[in-house]
């Protein structure tokens, strides 16, 4: 029900909000919200900590881009081959990554993503612009709309991204695939003697995790006409991480929430670059050190512990 509720405003939102500043930090918050579901499956729920994710999120953006722009592809297409293709380097990456523990799954895939940008600054050849990055490509091909129309449609395709993300989570969640990973982030030992096998359901993790980054990706650059190794910047990195510490990593609102909130706080420090990452920083060890679990299990905890006193004094 109250899904519900909160759908119906969101899809009527861009009838009553006339602000195209506001209209555009909501529509890559929905972005963002993508991309940090596709992490939260691998941090959250799998309890592994793959800093490469914005390297897949970035790839996944290039790709829609060059088969919108070289092979001149359907937007719908595009987007579906650049999740694919993010997908594939997800398991690629996913190999090394199932062979190492703890801090060094995370110096890997840290690795990886510098790795990443570094070749892409490197390109001489003009495929991925070097560090300008690409533009120019078609997109959704909505040039020739009136630009508020064409700012909602971008709106309401990045918000069916969201729904279709969070259905496919809720899917997985609610699975025994779910029940696998989480069992396997918890107690991997007592998980592996019951036979759950860390190899099949990890791949399985940085599959989806690549595909809904790679979607997200695309996504961003046909919304923003440009693609580049900013993407990957420990800026948004530290950004993205703060959204889902803040909403509660291994919920299905949790990125939801702390995205949302932290887009808006974003936009309200753009006059105030200097601070914003410090700020951001600062939140970012308060949220740890008072909520370590983010705001949406503190706010569970809460109503069942008001559930229960309620129910003591009936």
């Amino acid at each position: 029900m109250t899904l519900g509720v909160v759908l119906v405003l969101a899809v009527v939102l861009p009838l009553v909000q006339s602000s195209p500043y506001w209209m555009a930090v909501l529509t890559l918050a929905l972005i963002w919200m993508i991309l940090n579901q596709s992490w939260n499956l691998v941090l959250g729920y799998s309890g592994v900590w793959n800093f490469g994710q914005l390297a897949v999120y970035a790839i996944g953006g290039y790709t829609a881009a060059l088969a919108s722009g070289r092979a001149e592809l359907p937007w719908p297409l595009a987007v579906l081959l650049g999740g694919l293709v993010a997908t594939g380097v997800s398991l690629l990456l996913a190999v090394p990554a199932m062979r190492l523990r703890g801090i060094y799954v995370s110096l890997l895939t840290f690795g990886f993503a510098e790795v990443v940008r570094l070749l892409i600054i490197a390109d001489k050849t003009g495929t991925t612009g070097g560090t300008f990055g690409l533009s120019g490509f078609p997109g959704f091909g909505l040039q020739s709309l009136p630009p508020e129309q064409r700012a909602r449609i971008i709106y309401w395709i990045a918000l069916a991204g969201v729904v279709l993300t969070l259905l496919l989570m809720y899917l997985i969640v609610s699975s025994p695939l779910g029940a696998g990973l989480t069992a396997l982030r918890d107690t991997p030992t007592l998980a592996a003697a019951r036979g759950i096998s860390p190899r099949t359901f990890q791949l399985f993790s940085f599959g989806v995790s690549g595909f809904l980054a790679g979607i997200a990706g695309a996504l961003y650059a046909f919304t923003y006409g440009v693609v580049s190794p900013s993407l990957m910047g420990l800026g948004p990195m530290t950004l993205l991480v703060t959204m889902l510490v803040v909403g509660g990593l291994g919920t299905l609102t949790g990125p939801l929430i702390g995205t949302l909130l932290l887009a808006v706080v974003q936009a309200q420090l753009q006059s105030w670059p200097e601070v914003r990452l410090i700020l951001l920083g600062v939140a970012l060890l308060l949220i740890v050190v008072l909520i370590p679990r983010g705001i949406v299990p503190l706010a569970s905890t809460g109503r069942a512990r008001l559930s229960a006193w309620v129910a003591e004094d009936d």
